[in-house]
């Protein structure tokens, strides 16, 4: 049947035809880690809340918290302010020391929350399998992820502009995962067509790109991908066109 993609000169027949994930069942190996048998019997909905539970759980035990997500060019515009005003303040020595430290709070949480997302594997475009999925897009509160197929040529191209945003958009964990070793996922996400690149917002899918549907054409830019991205949430950043060279 149409995918409903427009058709390109990269296309092969093969990936002319929908994504038919192998649903029959999974015989037990030695290598086994009863994944599919604990969760192939739950919906998608049921799957993310319990993931978001344990998460929130985990987090709760270890005394963490989510960082404010504001922007580190907006924090350090607020430094700017801050300076601004304490040129403002004129000689009180208690409005200016308030400031400085505002401002030093301002720095302290922006490197915190840098580190974080460090630890969580932003600034990468790593491969994932299937069952490191639900970890993934609920630990970082943005999460974009790519079911592709290593023979497609359009998921090739679709991996060269994802590959280029993971420095430039650190606020976004990128990750891509091969849709014919993560079976569940691609029925229970009901991914038909590939490239399929999906946004995950707090564990929760907002938005896909369908192959290159609404992009102007083959030849589209990165900075073009990246703005229907952030359309969805998926991106925390300003994008300037500029950004393209």
């Amino acid at each position: 049947g149409d995918t409903g993609c427009k058709r390109s000169a990269h296309d092969t027949e093969a990936e002319r035809r929908p994504v038919k994930p192998d649903l029959r069942p999974q015989k037990a190996s030695a290598d086994s880690t009863g994944f599919t048998s604990q969760v192939a019997g739950l919906m998608t909905e049921s799957i993310m809340e319990a993931a978001m539970a344990d998460k929130a759980a985990a987090e709760a035990k270890k005394g963490l918290g989510y960082l404010a997500q504001e922007q580190e060019d907006s924090q350090g515009k607020g430094a700017d302010d801050c300076m601004a005003d304490e040129d403002k303040a004129g000689g009180s020595d208690d409005e200016i020391e308030m400031l400085r430290a505002r401002r030093r709070q301002q720095m302290k949480d922006a490197q915190a929350k840098k580190k974080k997302f460090a630890e969580l594997g932003h600034g990468n475009f790593d491969e994932i399998i299937e069952e490191e999925f639900l970890k993934t897009v609920t630990s970082s509160e943005r999460c974009i992820v790519h079911f592709y197929h290593r023979n497609f040529e359009r998921c090739k191209i679709m991996d060269m502009h994802l590959g280029r945003m993971p420095r430039v958009y650190f606020g976004t964990r990128f990750v891509k995962l091969d849709a014919e070793k993560s079976p569940f996922f691609v029925e229970r996400l009901q991914i038909r067509t590939l490239p399929c690149v999906i946004v995950f917002v707090d564990g929760v899918a907002k938005g896909r790109q369908v192959g290159f549907d609404g992009l102007r054409s083959d030849e589209f830019s990165t900075t073009e991908l990246a703005l229907r991205l952030k359309d969805w949430g998926g991106i925390e950043e300003e994008i300037e066109a500029e950004e393209e060279s």
